[in-house]
């Protein structure tokens, strides 16, 4: 990263405005990349030592991105602003590749997996010594302790994570909210932080003040992502157990499911990964996911602020990229699931193609990357292919014919698994018009409109700059290329499938890098003049602010509380196959996480799906037009045992939505409560669940 910082931009490269300057490095013992891929490695080994179960899995992470990336990079000539994404990368598209490859063969040896690694990535290291040592690095002169000072924007920094610390505990203990965690408690603190941060970013960038912007960036991720995280006992967004599930299923049985439980069971390499990783650390998965979102975004970060790089933005539009980017990603794909790891992945996939261009072993390694990334995610690959396809066409990377290795994995891969695509809505669409709108039909209530026009809004406004950004760009006779096809290649995906309805949020998250760096270069053109500062200041400020609603904005309908979590988790101990466990909704439910829901999956595995999912006009006169009924009646003719699980935040989910009011979803859960063949079994403050007996309770 530090390459991103200090290193001497290529004439014509930095279009910041300014010359480049070239600094010193101060007397500091250099950074020899050999050693550093030891140490790497050492603390690899150290995670296997008997330390509490936090401390091996932030020396495991600490190893999977680095050691790896590093004994490959080592024996390449890649620039340095590559290697950025390139390293973390080519770790994260290892663990997931060989443990898939592991556990395909029916072999479960996560101890010797890693002894393997931390071996081959000290070998490296140490051959590489041995041959023909790699130049050493210097630290950036920017770091030197005479530039240690506490200016503007550091007390900026510091006052905004103080504040942001302090309203912690509000935040933790706020009421609930229609409109999310920003309108409650202690939540429109985040907003005042987040625009603090951003007026320090502005000011440091614009007197060049390059690691003080880093800081700045850094602040951001951790107040718009750490929140979170500090805030909550579990992983936020009930679908995010239904991996938790595969990863249990995986540490016990030490292998996957059977074939037509779950359509992750036929892309397992995101699920192979983080089953090893609790293996080696003997940390909880439920812990682990619980902290996967903020360290994602880190990752990410480097990414982003690599492929600016590489592409040819200067400095300090690289680092306004990073930030656009993240501050205009309200979609939440974060959580626990194999899309943000192999977003991740995906971009880096990118970079090492755009590096082949003058280094053609990162080609190589760019496909090998590939390659572990198709078993990982169903959709992303997809895209990756669409981007190199157009890079192949348009002559951004050579030779053309690149392009069959990968037609051959992604379309080898895919498919022996055709059938289970199309089984769960794979193409299911060519209509880009359908496949965009969405996954609710209804408009819901107010609050639910304010936060959607507030997506809308910003997701439109970012596309629209994009656009003008590529105005700009042809006009001052850069080369728009690459970022253009980065920027709204992603759309072709809504002619193919509508992906349950979620395809126009993945577009639109795929297309955000590519749009942050057509953007950054008109930001950092806005701050040579004071007034048009202010203008970049505020609007900037603005998009922090719909980005933290789009995020926030549906904060109490994704919580997981514990007491859901056990209850849960004690509904399927002794249930029958073939089970129904019927709910209204989704939100409460934090539902498949744990390896005992399996069995249950195998044998119906929509088994668990909220009522408005499975049964087409279910809403239709609801509660009144015999649902109660319907739903007994075919509790009735069930085989296995039938329960109707009623939450709290699903009655709000109703409400949110526009799917029914609060009073109906009462009147329904009545009847319940009222009939003698379905008993209350299981409670807490939030939760009842009303299990179908036909003898009547005892």
């Amino acid at each position: 990263m530090t390459d991103l910082l200090e290193r001497p931009a290529a004439p014509g490269a930095d279009r910041d405005g300014g010359r480049a300057r070239l600094t010193a490095a101060f007397r500091l013992p250099r950074i020899r990349p050999e050693w550093v891929t030891v140490v790497s490695a050492v603390l690899g080994l150290c995670a296997l030592a008997p330390l509490a179960g936090w401390q091996r899995a932030v020396l495991l992470a600490v190893f999977v991105l680095t050691g790896p990336g590093l004994a490959v990079v080592l024996w390449m000539r890649l620039p340095l602003a590559a290697a950025v994404a390139v390293v973390p990368a080519t770790g994260m598209a290892l663990m997931a590749g060989s443990t898939a490859v592991v556990t395909w063969t029916h072999a479960w040896i996560p101890v010797p997996l890693l002894a393997g690694a931390v071996a081959a990535v000290a070998g490296s290291a140490i051959l590489r010594m041995v041959l023909r040592p790699r130049q050493a690095l210097h630290w950036p002169a920017a770091l030197a302790p005479a530039r240690w000072r506490v200016s503007m924007p550091y007390a900026c920094i510091i006052a905004a994570l103080c504040g942001w610390v302090l309203a912690l505990p509000g935040l933790a203990a706020a009421p609930e909210s229609p409109m999310g965690l920003l309108f409650t408690g202690t939540g429109p603190v985040l907003v005042l932080v987040a625009a603090v941060l951003v007026v320090a970013f502005v000011a440091a960038l614009r007197t060049r003040a390059l690691v003080s912007a880093t800081a700045a960036v850094v602040a951001l991720i951790v107040v718009l992502r750490l929140t979170a995280t500090l805030v909550t006992d579990l992983p936020v967004y009930a679908w995010t157990y239904k991996h938790l599930g595969i990863v249990d299923y995986l540490l016990i049985d030490h292998a996957l499911p059977s074939a037509g439980v779950d359509v992750y069971r036929e892309w397992p390499a995101f699920f192979t990964a983080f089953a090893w990783f609790s293996d080696v650390t003997t940390l909880d998965p439920v812990v682990v996911a619980h902290w996967f979102a903020p360290v994602v975004h880190l990752v990410l970060a480097l990414v982003i602020g690599s492929l600016a790089a590489t592409i040819g933005l200067g400095r300090r539009a690289t680092l306004a990229a990073v930030l656009i980017a993240e501050l205009a990603n309200w979609v939440a794909q974060d959580y626990f699931a194999p899309q943000a790891f192999a977003f991740v992945v995906g971009l880096a996939v990118i970079v090492a193609l755009l590096a082949s261009r003058t280094h053609r072993g990162a080609g190589w390694l760019a496909l090998l990357m590939f390659a572990a990334l198709v078993p990982t995610h169903q959709l992303t690959p997809f895209w990756i292919f669409g981007v190199v396809l157009a890079f192949a066409v348009t002559r951004t990377i050579r030779p053309w014919w690149i392009v069959v290795p990968y037609a051959a994995i992604l379309f080898g891969y895919l498919y022996p698994r055709r059938y289970i695509v199309f089984e769960h809505g794979g193409l299911s669409s060519l209509n880009p018009l359908a496949n965009g709108s969405g996954n609710v039909e209804y408009d819901g209530s107010f609050d639910k409109m304010v936060t959607s026009l507030v997506c809308r809004g910003l997701s439109g406004t970012i596309m629209l700059l994009a656009l003008i950004a590529v105005v700009v760009w042809w006009r001052l006779g850069r080369p728009i290329r690459v970022p253009v096809i980065l920027a709204f290649s992603p759309f072709v995906l809504l002619g193919l499938s509508s992906y349950g309805g979620e395809a126009v949020f993945r577009v639109y998250l795929y297309a955000l890098p590519g749009c942050a760096v057509l953007i950054a270069p008109l930001l950092v053109t806005a701050l040579r003049w004071r007034t048009t500062v202010v203008v970049a200041a505020v609007a900037t400020i603005a998009v922090a602010a719909a980005g933290l609603q789009g995020y926030y904005g549906t904060w109490y309908l994704n919580l997981a509380r514990p007491s859901q979590y056990v209850l849960l988790n004690s509904l399927v101990e002794g249930t029958r196959a073939p089970a129904t466990v019927w709910s209204l909704h989704s939100a409460g439910m934090p539902a498949r996480g744990t390896a005992a829901w399996i069995p249950l999956a195998a044998a119906n595995d929509s088994f668990d799906s909220p009522v408005v999912e499975r049964w087409p006009g279910f809403l239709e006169g609801f509660p009144d037009a015999g649902q109660f009924d319907a739903i007994t009646a075919k509790a009735a003719t069930s085989a296995g045992d039938t329960d109707f699980v009623f939450t709290d935040e699903a009655r709000e989910a109703f409400a949110y939505f526009g799917y029914a009011d609060p009073a109906a979803v009462d009147r329904f859960e009545a009847m319940f409560a009222a009939s003698p063949v379905w008993c209350l079994r299981l409670q807490d403050e939030t939760t009842r669940d009303y299990r179908y007996q036909p003898k009547g309770c005892s």
